[in-house]
């Protein structure tokens, strides 16, 4: 499969030579140095990452805590940690071991600490790296792992980290009631738990990283020869942070991206090592924190000579402050610490199941074990989003552009019945009066160009006798200012500035967001309407996709209470209705009957090697999934048997109207929509993946196979495989021979 979306990043390490650390110390050259090992150690340390007969130590570590299927190896200098797999002696080490004349204190403080603080002086954008070799610890054993308390006298700061063995692999946790910050000048910026766990050197091991970008994606452990210098992956859980301004960056590793499309948003805290030589893999899941992290993840040549993947905890940012309403700024240091515990999970997977399926198969499982998603009806529909009106200018005042009536959809979905399409999830966008950005909304009033509030009843009531969801689209979350007094209700970031989104449209040029609070109010005065005349079925978007700071009457909010707000909000709704959920972010799922705009690529950064449909295998047949719109794709074909591969149900944006009519509105991108132009394709569609749907549902996918000639096959837990080629040319597999872009079924024998 193939990213639909292109990007081109541009990364500045400007702040790197500010700190003093020159691209010549940043190579990590020469040879390991094995510290403290035991003959054993020596005799597996060309085992590439495998330990048959460890004794009490590997590598200066000691054996502290073991179950049935791991063991934990601790060194109390640097709190590194080495997990070892007890059935195939596999091992992933926490720091690095060596000693490099090329690598400066800075950075050798860095990758020797089990725990990295990145430390704020004042207002200084650079942070100090904390040793934590120098730090004072009084560790504490017990059966199942360690306790630290931790102190950096020259900060003045300190924290308890807490490590556990459990049978699915170990839990990191920094408890938010252990900070301390004992000094006014020195305060925690970002924290890292474990970021070289998993870590390999250049191309001397065999595996992967999985990046949580998109529907997934993996950089090969290769020797990248120095052609991906200045690049890595740095991304917000749960989007950027509308709230607070990024100029500066806290990080050692400080960059500035320029992008020609916006990257995909990370949806779900995850993030993975993969060691195919030695056969183990690594799945890191944030269990707490994930609202104010990012995942980072470093090919080798980046910045080191290693390769390393780890979560960042982000508990102050530095930002510009406005000094006038026209023009200057301060730095100003956010006062306030984010406060949330810090807690990682790590899930090991070994032998046949060390890949990324086989994380995908442990995160499902934690999911569910968690309580964090349940099993939903795994029923096949396909989704069509109508759109009712839109707004264009037109001399003194906005002209209402009608796309889609309540008797065409009526009409349209006739014929689809006639053609035996009667499986819909229907959405119906710009029903509200004003248009689809007449937002907020605040009542159940249906415009009257599309057939009114009455007609709109009595279309829900109709089309749910044909057995029809229609849901109703409601974006809780923008405020248009053009139509609105936003005194009272918008956004004001940290900076006390309202926030503003572009829309690089020619009508409503920007919105701004509500505050979580009056998102409620809205949602609970329309949700009473929706009740009173039958509606139960809503597509809830904006609140499910997008978290920030806030300030109000001078309290900073933090992304950690917007979260609460917004499942709080959720959580109400889903009792008394049926909630479509757009790209939700994680938190969500477990409220959603399905979750919209699944995406199916990632952002197609340069140095990633593949794509992998990582969150389509951990949620397939838990929860419908319905991809982005099919007549918006540029390879329809290569879509298609992505949407075959993954499991996804397909989606349409349809219009009534020619979509040339939207060239004067904000909906000017939509430029083929136009129903009877793709009749035929939504019966194709429906057609086929029904019938493949009908040979898996209710199942989960046990294994997921690519391989060069572009055959993928996919193995359900019912026995059933599908074979994808995306090929240019017949593939053959266990017997079946599969067309060049092309799929096929395999019948349980």
């Amino acid at each position: 499969m193939k990213a639909f979306k292109n990007n081109v990043c541009i990364k500045i390490v400007a702040s790197l030579l500010c700190a003093g650390i020159a691209f010549s110390q940043l190579s990590m050259g020469g040879a390991l140095a094995l510290d403290g090992e035991s003959p054993a150690d020596t005799s597996a340390s060309s085992a590439q990452g495998v330990v048959q007969n460890p004794g009490s130590t590997i590598k200066g570590h000691k054996l502290i805590a073991q179950n049935d299927n791991y063991q934990l190896y601790f060194k109390e200098e640097s709190l590194s940690v080495i997990i070892r797999d007890k059935k195939t002696g596999s091992i992933m080490e926490s720091v690095v071991e060596s000693d490099s004349e090329k690598a400066n204190e800075t950075w050798m403080a860095f990758m020797k600490s089990g725990v990295v603080l990145q430390v704020l002086n004042g207002i200084n954008v650079v942070p100090t790296t904390a040793d934590i070799r120098k730090a004072q610890k009084k560790v504490t054993l017990n059966d199942k792992g360690f306790s630290a308390e931790v102190y950096y006298d020259n900060f003045k700061i300190g924290y308890t980290l807490n490590v556990s063995l459990d049978k699915d692999g170990f839990t990191a946790e920094i408890p938010s009631s252990s900070i301390k910050e004992d000094s006014d000048q020195f305060k925690i910026g970002e924290v890292y738990i474990y970021p070289f766990l998993g870590h390999t050197k250049l191309g001397e091991r065999q595996g992967y990283m999985l990046i949580p970008d998109g529907n997934g994606a993996i950089i090969n452990l290769e020797d990248n020869e120095g052609k991906f210098a200045g690049t890595s992956f740095s991304e917000y859980v749960y989007g950027k942070n509308a709230g607070v301004d990024e100029t500066a960056i806290l990080s050692l590793f400080r960059q500035e991206f320029q992008t020609v499309n916006d990257s995909e948003k990370i949806i779900a805290p995850v993030f993975g090592m993969v060691h195919t030589d030695s056969k183990m893999a690594c799945l890191g899941v944030i269990e707490s924190g994930q609202y104010s992290a990012k995942i980072e993840a470093y090919p080798n040549s980046a910045y080191t000579d290693f390769n390393w993947i780890t979560s960042k905890f982000i508990l102050r940012q530095i930002y510009n402050q406005p000094t006038s309403n026209s023009s200057g700024s301060i730095l100003t240091r956010q006062k306030t610490r984010n406060e949330f515990d810090i807690r990682v999970r790590y899930l090991f997977a070994d032998g046949e199941d060390a890949n990324y399926t086989g994380l995908a198969i442990k995160y499902r499982n934690y999911l569910l074990g968690s309580g964090l998603v349940s099993k939903k009806n795994d029923d096949f529909k396909i989704r069509l989003d109508f759109l009712g009106t839109d707004k264009e200018n037109w001399l003194l005042f906005k002209k209402t552009v009608a796309m889609t009536t309540e008797d065409n959809i009526r009409e349209m979905v006739s014929e689809l019945e006639n053609a035996g399409v009667e499986d819909i999830l229907a959405v119906y966008k710009g029903w509200q009066k004003g248009g689809i950005n007449a937002l907020p909304i605040t009542s159940y009033s249906a415009d009257r160009a599309i057939g009114g509030t009455s007609g709109l009843t009595s279309l829900v009531k109709e089309l749910g006798e044909k057995g029809i969801d229609l849901y109703l689209a409601q974006d809780a979350l923008r405020i248009n200012p053009d139509t609105n007094n936003t005194t009272f209700s918008a956004v004001k970031k940290i900076t006390k500035r309202v926030y503003e989104e572009d829309t690089y449209k020619k009508v409503f040029t920007r919105f701004n967001f509500l505050m979580p609070d009056i998102s409620r109010a809205n949602l609970e005065k329309t949700s009473s309407q929706y009740l009173d005349k039958g509606i139960k079925n809503i597509m809830l978007s904006g609140i499910t996709d997008n978290l920030f700071t806030y300030t109000y009457r001078g309290e900073i909010y933090s992304r950690v209470d917007t979260a609460k707000s917004y499942e709080g909000i959720v959580s109400d709704l889903s009792k008394n209705f049926n909630l479509a959920l757009e790209q939700p972010f994680s938190y969500l799922w477990q409220y959603a009957g399905a979750i919209i705009d699944m995406p199916v690529g990632s952002s197609d950064y340069t140095y990633v090697d593949k794509e992998v449909p990582f969150l389509s295998i951990a949620l397939k047949g838990i929860i419908p999934m319905y991809g982005e719109y099919a007549n918006f794709e540029a390879n329809k074909n290569e879509f298609f048997l992505n949407l075959v591969e993954m499991g996804i149900n397909p989606s349409f944006y349809i219009t009534y109207e020619d979509p040339a009519k939207l060239q004067n509105t904000n909906s000017s991108d939509v430029f083929s929509s136009q129903f009877r132009v793709y009749k035929d394709n939504i019966i194709k569609y429906y057609n086929e993946l029904k019938a493949v749907h009908e040979k898996v549902a209710g199942a989960t996918i046990t294994r997921h196979e690519s391989f060069p000639n572009g055959l993928v096959k996919v193995a359900y837990s019912n026995g059933i495989k599908i074979y994808v080629n995306y090929g240019d040319a017949p593939a053959m597999a266990d017997g079946l021979e599969i067309e060049a872009m092309s799929y096929k079924v395999g019948e349980v024998k």
